[in-house]
C-alpha cells in the first residue's frame, strides 16, 4: 500500500479474532512508533510498553468499568496493546506530551493498517486509570513516566480498502488565489 492508500484505509478497528500479532509484526509497529517526530527531540521522555498479558488488560477494563459505573470493554477483545507513556517536562502533562503520544499512536496505527493488522487508539481508559496506582504499577514504567494512552492491536477479519472522502471536515482557505480570485478547492462536505 502506498502512503496515501494507507491513510485513506486507516480506521479504528473494534472487532478482533483474539489472535495476537507475530513478533515480527510487533517489531514493525514499534519501529514505526520510534520513527515518530517528538517535540524538541526528547525521545528519552517517551516510553512504550507492549502488553500481551490478559490479566493486565482485564485489570484495565475492570478499572474502567468501576470508574464509569457500568460495564466497559474498551479493548474490544484485542489481545495486545502498546501503552504510550511520557515523562512530563513540568509537574503535569502539557499539550506537547499529549501531542507526542498522539503522533506515536498514529504512526503505530498507520503501520498496522499497512500490515493489515487491526488497531484502535485508547485514551480515556488511561486517563481514568491515573488514580489507581496499583494498576499503573502493573505496567512497570520507569520512574516519572505517566501513561497517556495506548493502541490496541490484534488480528482482525476486517479489510482495509482506501476510502478517500469518507470523512467530512469544514475547511477554508485564506489567501490562496487563482487568477486573482480567492478559491477554496477543499470543500468536501
Amino acid at each position: 500500500m502506498n502512503i496515501f492508500d494507507t491513510i485513506y484505509a486507516r480506521k479504528s478497528v473494534r472487532s478482533y479474532t483474539g489472535n495476537k500479532i507475530s513478533q515480527s509484526q510487533m517489531r514493525q509497529l514499534l519501529d514505526a512508533a520510534c520513527a515518530s517526530p517528538i517535540a524538541v527531540c526528547r525521545y528519552e521522555n517517551m516510553h512504550l510498553t507492549v502488553v500481551s498479558d490478559s490479566v493486565i488488560m482485564n485489570a484495565f477494563e475492570e478499572n474502567d468499568s468501576r470508574a464509569k459505573g457500568q460495564e466497559s470493554h474498551p479493548f474490544h477483545g484485542a489481545p495486545q496493546m502498546i501503552v504510550i507513556s511520557v515523562k512530563p517536562f513540568e509537574s503535569d502533562l502539557q499539550n506537547m506530551e499529549y501531542a507526542n503520544a498522539g503522533i506515536v499512536a498514529e504512526n503505530i496505527c498507520l503501520a498496522a493498517t499497512a500490515l493489515g493488522i487491526g488497531s484502535c487508539m485508547i485514551w480515556g481508559t488511561f486517563r481514568r486509570a491515573l488514580a489507581n496506582q496499583e494498576l499503573l504499577d502493573m505496567l512497570k514504567l520507569p520512574e516519572g513516566f505517566i501513561p497517556c494512552g495506548a493502541v490496541i492491536v490484534g488480528e482482525t477479519e476486517e479489510k482495509f480498502a482506501p476510502q478517500k472522502g469518507r470523512h467530512c471536515m469544514k475547511i477554508n482557505s485564506l489567501g490562496w488565489t487563482e487568477e486573482g480570485k480567492e478559491i477554496n478547492p477543499f470543500v468536501n462536505c
